[in-house]
């Protein structure tokens, strides 16, 4: 995530408690389905509350309170936030487990491996002018420990798709606009731990078959800094930039979000002053375009071909959003939720 979007989503995890309604439309009962959407419901007066459906369409299934819901590539498990810390829900029903209940830091999940074992959690100190209990955590959800296996302020993580556990990850010193980050990769259980940047304006990793997309940021005088998408190997090598757009005063630029599995299609998202636009990156030649206004990305399918999105949920509460499949060949959107937001797929 953007340095300055970093506190706001923070922030989202402390809502206050209540229940919304949430209504999936399209076919199918969901019954048995192994592909699935969550999002969370809401309205200006309730907190938000995660809901489950397939994700071809069908009824949703309350699961409970939370908000950025994380939905495990096997399906079995939803991690959501909460503002007592995390919570995981079972999908198939049962007990939920809370982790990180302090009132020194939020949390938020921010990545499953691909088996599903372990969380990326990143921490963020509720006061803003200290990092000392901000820090990437990893869940367990074979024996529920947590520890946290990098302290720092956190910006992205993201799971290697080869299975071997290993976590890139952006980190910095303290919060400052101005302190220098970079990315590094570090094993779940916390060993391993290297530096693959130095340049100290690398952040916002998200991996790929083929590499590590992230940002380099350009700082300016008197505005957010300026992002690029950036492109290099898992030891740091052949770095190369994907994008070279001109990004305005009011705006940051392209954060990468997730890559599809063939690694040819990383979707992203447009940030800057109460903006939140998706875009798709193609690789590996680089071209960016914007997708149709008022649409937040969230995740790509495995086989790059549609896109899930937000529409109308940025800055609302989530009763105004309509969560979407999005083909990017031309098609028509299918609607998987309405009077939802933050989604989040397996598909």
């Amino acid at each position: 995530m953007s340095r300055t979007w970093a506190a706001a989503i923070a922030a989202l995890a402390v809502l206050a408690v209540g229940v919304g309604v949430g209504v999936a439309v399209g076919s199918g009962s969901g019954t048995g389905s192994t592909r699935s959407v969550v999002y969370v419901t809401g309205t200006t007066t309730s907190a938000p509350v995660v809901w489950l459906a397939p994700a071809a369409g069908g009824r949703g299934r309350r699961l409970g309170p939370g908000s950025q819901p994380l939905l495990a590539p096997d399906g079995s498990l939803v991690v959501a936030s909460e503002a007592s810390g995390l919570v995981l829900y079972p999908a198939s029903g049962g007990p939920s487990r809370r982790f990180f209940a302090t009132a020194v830091a939020t949390a938020v999940a921010v990545a499953f491996s691909p088996d599903s074992r372990y969380i990326a959690v990143v921490l963020a100190s509720t006061d803003p002018a200290s990092s000392a209990y901000s820090g990437l955590a990893v869940i367990d959800t074979t024996t529920f420990a947590s520890r946290v296996i990098v302290h720092g302020q956190i910006y992205g993580a993201s799971f290697a798709p080869d299975g071997s556990d290993r976590i890139a990850y952006g980190t910095a010193p303290s919060a400052r606009l101005t302190a220098r980050v970079d990315v590094g990769i570090i094993q779940a259980d916390g060993s391993g731990a290297r530096r693959i940047t130095s340049d100290g304006r690398s952040l916002n990793p998200v991996w790929g078959r083929d590499g590590i997309a992230f940002d380099r940021e350009r700082l300016r005088t008197d505005a957010e800094p300026a992002y690029q998408v950036w492109l290099m190997a898992s030891d740091g090598s052949g770095r190369r930039a994907l994008t070279a757009l001109a990004i305005p005063r009011l705006r940051e630029g392209l954060v990468p979000t997730a890559f599809s599995d063939n690694g040819r299609v990383l979707l992203a998202d447009y940030e800057g002053q109460d903006t939140s636009q998706a875009w798709v990156v193609r690789l590996p030649t680089g071209r960016a375009t914007p997708l149709p206004a008022g649409l937040v990305p969230a995740a790509v399918s495995r086989d790059g071909a549609r896109v899930l999105v937000d529409r109308g949920g940025f800055l609302n509460s989530p009763d105004r959003g309509v969560v979407e499949s999005l083909p990017l060949d031309g098609g028509r959107p299918r609607v998987l939720a309405v009077r939802g937001a933050e989604p989040s797929w397996n598909d």
